[in-house]
């Protein structure tokens, strides 16, 4: 499939909004001076080698491709996205994917939901049934702001009822998605019929508007090299059955169009697929994607995993996320004390991989040579050939892949941006 040269265009969030943000100071432990507002980050002419390590760093030029990248893929293939914005909870690259055209974002909880709106997201879908009677009446207060759309998802008739009757009197109805879920797996209703009973449900509320129907496939095993990839086309296919269901029945809102969403991070292909089904149905068809770690994409969960992978696209996702490290001991043969740990990286999937040191003003490849053995809260436990001359010395900068974005981004209240020569170009603000 040939793809366009760029994804349609959409609103960023309000410049003014933005501004404010980026003139509050915030205190960095990676800055040498703190608190520093991000513009004065990107006023103060810092390089990699002003910064305080550990420090983890966005790289520019990555970042703008990863962007540009999954926007044309989406926009080729004509399906919608609303990322997952819980990724970075930073509003800069939430306003860069709306740049790119996506239709909304994507929150796991209220209270992310809540800080996208007070940052002019125009609309958000909670990915979550929502039955705390607290949060449900900010959801009534967001339903009567004409400027911003809230959606959530139900998957039981106790939660369809806790909603009814919160937001009775509400000035219009919450539209809401019927999540379906494998079995063993995490929330969503399991078994098609009573999908279809929760519809009508839904369907008898004043209170509620059937909108279309959600998954997420990220559940099953986030693998290519067994079976998961058919166990999630297989179970894929119950959205278009229930959505035929649903519509036969007259369920959905008279809104204009019913939507059918799904695909995290690792298998947006599969979901496509499946939404890209011939429905025929009464309404139009919107297919939402929900993806959110193709932003920085990784080292080594998502390039294992993503279609935008390395070994199976020309024209790949790169990592945009690094942590600089620095060797503070070399207390035996075969192994180095780095001053990074779990406070600075991610370690629920995979631990760091050693990409490089940093060496006299040269960068010395170590892929391949080094790994990461385990981590403690402030140390990373490097092993490496002691013979070899690449072997790490007190005072080098390893230079460290990272997997799993989701579990980086929120140790790091301001995160710089380097350019390809290390200079701190930008600094992104995230909210957590």
């Amino acid at each position: 499939m040939t793809e366009p040269a760029e994804a349609p265009a959409g609103p960023a969030l309000p410049a003014d909004r933005l501004a404010a943000l980026d003139a509050l100071p915030v205190d960095a432990r990676s800055l040498p001076t703190s608190p520093l507002s991000p513009d004065q980050v990107r006023a103060a002419g810092l390089t990699l080698h002003d910064l305080w390590l550990p420090a983890v760093t966005l790289d520019q030029r990555a970042l703008e491709h990863n962007l540009d990248r999954f926007a044309r893929w989406c926009a080729a293939r004509g399906v919608g996205l609303a990322p997952h914005a819980k990724t970075t909870m930073a509003p800069r690259l939430w306003s860069a994917q709306l740049e790119r055209g996506a239709w909304g974002l994507t929150a796991a909880t209220v209270a992310q939901a809540r800080t996208m709106r007070d940052h002019g997201a125009p609309r958000v879908l909670i990915a979550n049934e929502v039955v705390e009677r607290n949060q449900l009446a900010w959801i009534a207060d967001a339903l009567a702001d004409p400027a911003f759309e809230v959606m959530c998802l139900v998957d039981s008739a106790e939660g369809v009822q806790a909603m009814g009757a919160a937001l009775a009197g509400a000035v219009r109805p919450l539209r809401v998605l019927v999540e379906l879920g494998p079995e063993g797996g995490r929330a969503g209703v399991r078994d098609m019929e009573d999908a279809l009973a929760l519809a009508r449900t839904v369907a008898a509320s004043p209170s509620l508007a059937l909108a279309g129907v959600e998954a997420f496939e990220g559940v099953f095993p986030q693998r290519r090299d067994d079976d998961s990839p058919a166990r999630v086309r297989a179970w894929l296919d119950r959205l278009p059955e229930f959505v035929r269901g649903a519509d036969a029945e007259g369920l959905f809102s008279e809104a204009g169009e019913i939507i059918v969403t799904a695909g995290g991070s690792a298998f947006p292909d599969l979901a496509d697929q499946a939404l890209a089904r011939e429905l025929d149905l009464s309404l139009p068809v919107r297919r939402i994607l929900r993806s959110g770690c193709y932003v920085t994409h990784d080292d080594v969960f998502m390039e294992r995993v993503s279609p935008l992978r390395s070994a199976a696209d020309d024209d790949p996702l790169v990592p945009a996320l690094t942590c600089y490290a620095r060797v503070l001991s070399r207390p035996e043969p075969g192994r180095a004390i780095l001053g990074a740990g779990k406070r600075d990286v991610s370690f629920d999937i995979d631990l760091p991989l050693p990409r490089a040191l940093l060496r006299d003003g040269e960068r010395v490849p170590l892929e391949g040579t080094a790994r990461i053995a385990t981590l403690n809260d402030h140390h990373a436990f490097c092993d490496f050939d002691a013979a070899d001359e690449r072997a790490p010395r007190v005072g080098d900068v390893v230079e460290l892949g990272l997997s799993h974005p989701c579990t980086v981004f929120d140790r790091w209240p301001l995160i710089p941006v380097l350019d390809p020569g290390l200079r701190v170009v930008d600094a992104v603000r995230t909210l957590f």
